[in-house]
Parts: C-alpha cells; structure tokens; sequence
C-alpha cells in the first residue's frame, strides 16, 4: 500500500479537522485505455516543446437537438474510439462508433437485464465495456455493438478483513477500473473501528482480486486547511481545490491533484502513482493566480451556512483560512498518459496546461466557452459542451500546433 505523506505546513489554528469525504461517482473522473480510429500525426511528433499552443479543429459533433439527449455530463472513449454516452435520468447509455454513427441505446428503469437504477462509471475490463450500477451493486458487461454478455453482482466485504490492515467495513465500493489481472480497482468508503466501536470513515482506494480480497492501494490527499468543523459538522471554506482523482482505465496508475492557493504565486500538485508500485512523480507548478475580491470573499462566507447558532463560528473559522487566488478548475488523465489541467474560466474560454506522461510540460491552449474535457489524447480531445439553455453536446475536437 502506498500512503501519501503531506509536507508539514504551519498550522494557524488548533482545532481538530474531520477527513473530508470524496462521493464516488462525483469527483472522481475516470480515464479510459485506448485511442480513436481516425489519429492523424502528432501535434509534435519530433518532441514536446514546454511552449507549443494547440487550437481545436471540429472533428466530430454530436449535436444535443439533433440527438435529443437528456442531460447528459461523463464521456467515455472505448479502446477502439467508441463514445459511450451515459443518460443516468432516463437509466441508458448510447454507444456510438468512432465516425460519430449511434451503434445502441441501451437501457431503461428497472432491476433485469440491460436494466439500471442507476446508471454509473464506465469502464474497459479488455475489449468488454462494463456499465457500473451504484444502486444496484452490480455491472453490466457489454460488447462494443452493446449487446449485453452478462451481469456480475458486486461482492459483499465483511468486517475484520486483514488485508485491509484495520479493523474495518468496506460501506460501499465503487469500480472504476479492471487492471491486467482482473482485479477491480476503485474508490471505496470504510467505517473505521477503534476498541471495539465504530468510531470514523475513511475513503481509500482499494484493488479487489477475482476471488473478491481487497486490498488498499492509496488514499486520497487530505487538506485539513479545506474544511471547518463545528459541533460535529462539517463544511468546505469558499473558493478552496477539492482534490481530484483520476484513474486510468486499465488499473495502471492514478493521479491526485492537488492546490496551494495561500500566496499570489499559487501552485497546483500532481502525483501520478501506480498501485502495485510507488510514485511515478510528484511536483508543484505555478499557475497564473487570480486573487478573490473582498466582496466575493464576503459573499462566499455568507452563503457557507445557513443562519443558526454555529454560522458565526463556521464563518469566522473559514475566514482565517480562505485562500488568496481562485482555485484550477480541473484535470483529466488522458487516454495516452498525458494530462490536462483546466484553468479558472474566462470570457473567451479556458486556458489548459498539457504535460505528458512523466510530468513534464508540453504545451497549452484555450478550451472554448462553455465546455468542459470529458477525454484527451495528443491528437484529439472530447467535450461536453453546452448552451444558453443548457442542452449539452458531445464534441470530438483534433489539435493542432498554432
């Protein structure tokens, strides 16, 4: 098991601070093996330089009127570049081929086959795409044309199991990749017991064996500076990073990111770790920090809680440990090993750090308004991308060198 260690950092306050909770299927993004059909060359096929701009060229769109999708947030990109498109209101996923032709719809309210009541991750265990269900604690594995092959319920994890290493319950366990072996890798909840109680939860992330033994592999980064608790309860401080998890579809490493918004010279913090291993890399690096306004600050601290007798002392807790700067927005893993890290949002759209599989820097560009990464490879990234209604559309752009 591979355990993070924090940097020691000055404290300037003395009160204890819950672990913060990470809800499965919300903050963590997953990336997926594999690359699309149609590659074309490189962007910068004789060496990355720290510098290089890429613009997007419109591959592919799937239009949201003309494909009368619902709402509609997680992309995922299968090993041979089909766009799977989950529709977790009305219980179904939509497989397209790599040209942007709908293969399948497949779903819809219920608890028998090719039914969901909760339409989850997807993942790849091989060529087999596995839809996840949260409620029903169970996965659908489909072929790439969606027809179903079978459905696995999920296992049940009992008490005192030692290769956990405590005294604990797995609370839930969701699966968010399928490694080399056949383990299932993801995010799991534990309830943590001390002499002989329940006393506390923890997340970790845990690789399950065929057989059903689970073992921690990481836990998440912990900020005790994002959270204030009073009375028992916990809130976030405004405008702080919430840490960001992201795996690999074939189980073979994740990454953890990480901000330090203290000063006007702010950083963000990559950790790119392999489960059965150790650290691949770990640095810090600067990003452009645009500091918070008084007055958002101000209104931030006012809508953390509602009124009642701790909100003055939520707020004057948050207010000794708001952060300086605006927080990045995001980061993907990409289908190659490459990263991509969203900036704070502008008006003429969103400025992206790219870096490659070892964490170098190998180049930026400006992600259009309104849209957000869903997958990326050097040659391709696909988006969501929404309206003034809010109908959202599934983009496939190539990259280009500017």
């Amino acid at each position: 098991m591979y355990r993070f260690i924090r940097k020691p950092r000055q404290k300037t306050y003395t009160r204890p601070i819950l672990p913060a909770v990470l809800i499965a299927g919300a903050t963590i993004f997953l990336a997926c093996t594999g690359a699309g059909d149609h590659p074309p060359q490189p962007a910068d096929a004789e060496g990355d330089s720290a510098d290089a701009e890429w613009r997007l060229v419109e591959d592919l769109r799937l239009d949201a009127n003309a494909e009368d999708f619902s709402a509609i947030g997680w992309v995922y990109v299968g090993p041979e570049g089909h766009i799977v498109v989950p529709e977790p209101q009305d219980h179904r996923v939509r497989i397209y081929d790599p040209d942007g032709t709908l293969g399948t719809m497949l779903g819809r309210s219920g608890e028998g086959p090719g039914e969901f009541r909760s339409v989850g991750p997807v993942f790849w265990a091989a060529d087999t795409m596995v839809v996840w269900d949260v409620e029903l604690i169970r996965g659908t594995y489909l072929l790439a044309d969606g027809t179903p092959v079978r459905t696995e319920a999920g296992r049940f994890f009992g008490r005192d199991s030692r290769a956990l290493g405590v005294d604990s319950t797995i609370i839930f366990f969701v699966p968010l990749a399928v490694d080399a072996q056949g383990a299932k890798i993801g995010e799991a909840r534990l309830r943590i017991a001390t002499g002989g109680r329940s006393d506390w939860g923890a997340n970790a992330f845990v690789r399950v064996s065929r057989d059903g033994e689970p073992t921690v592999v990481a836990t998440p980064p912990y900020d005790e500076h994002r959270m204030v608790v009073v009375g028992g309860l916990g809130n976030p401080v405004p405008f702080t990073f919430r840490a960001r998890v992201e795996f690999a579809g074939d189980g073979s490493r994740f990454l953890f990111m990480t901000a330090d918004q203290s000063t006007l010279e702010p950083t963000y913090n990559l950790t790119l770790v392999r489960p059965a291993d150790d650290t691949v890399f770990s640095r810090s690096y600067a990003y452009p920090g645009e500091p918070i306004p008084d007055s958002a600050i101000e209104r931030g601290l006012a809508d953390m809680v509602p009124e009642n007798h701790l909100a003055r002392r939520f707020r004057a807790l948050a207010r000794e440990r708001v952060p300086v700067v605006y927080p990045p927005t995001d980061v993907t893993l990409g289908l190659d090993g490459t990263i991509w890290v969203e900036l704070r949002r502008t008006d003429s759209g969103t400025p992206v750090h790219v870096l490659n599989e070892a964490g170098d820097p190998i180049g930026s560009l400006l992600l259009p308004v309104r849209s957000k990464i869903r997958q990326a490879s050097r040659t391709h990234l696909w988006v969501t991308e929404w309206d003034q209604l809010g109908l959202t559309s599934v983009v496939r752009y190539l990259l280009v060198l500017s």
